[in-house]
């Protein structure tokens, strides 16, 4: 069976969440809300200093570089 969605959203960061809780505040429209990853239940991921430690993981750091943009003086 089918399901279908008013709003698909990709991305759960700051934004996509607001978003998602604002459109199905109302109950009127139906949204699913879509994040990459696995679960967030390890033990580094729930601790606070657990961020220096997963900071270069890639398993949780995709380590994504963006390209040189002259707006930012060629920095990435």
């Amino acid at each position: 069976m089918p399901v279908e969605f008013d709003f698909i959203i990709v991305g759960a960061g700051s934004a996509g969440c607001v978003l998602a809780d604002k459109l199905s505040a109302s109950g009127k429209y139906s949204v699913a809300l879509v994040e990459a990853g696995s679960s967030d239940k390890k033990f580094w991921i729930q601790t606070p200093i657990g961020y220096g430690v997963t900071y270069t993981d890639p398993k949780v750091n995709w380590c994504f570089t963006a390209a040189p943009d002259s707006a930012l003086k060629n920095r990435s």
